[in-house]
């Protein structure tokens, strides 16, 4: 399996059955205890097997996962996030 994740910025980044993926979500609340009412809450943390049921769902479980998601941090040891809207397309290797 490997899938690549094409910005618009004409990046790719390859993904594997091995790949460690965070994605995150943005919240707000105005209920917040303190004075930041911005954050964002971890909606998926492991790897790409984890988050897939067959073979055959590889693209469709990684579009629901960049779709549900604003942010993702691709690979274990990266401190760099990635904007989900700037995810141009996923294409099979």
């Amino acid at each position: 399996m490997a899938l690549n994740i094409n910005l618009v910025n004409g990046r790719s980044i390859h993904i594997t059955e091995d790949t460690y993926l965070i994605a995150w979500k943005y919240q707000s609340s105005l209920m917040a205890s303190n004075t930041d009412h911005y954050y964002l809450d971890c909606i998926f943390k492991g790897g790409f097997e984890d988050g897939k049921v067959t073979e055959e769902d590889e693209e469709n479980k990684l579009e629901g996962l960049i779709s549900a998601a604003d942010w993702i941090t691709i690979g274990k040891d990266n401190n760099n996030s990635l904007k989900t809207s700037a995810v141009l397309s996923i294409t099979r290797d």
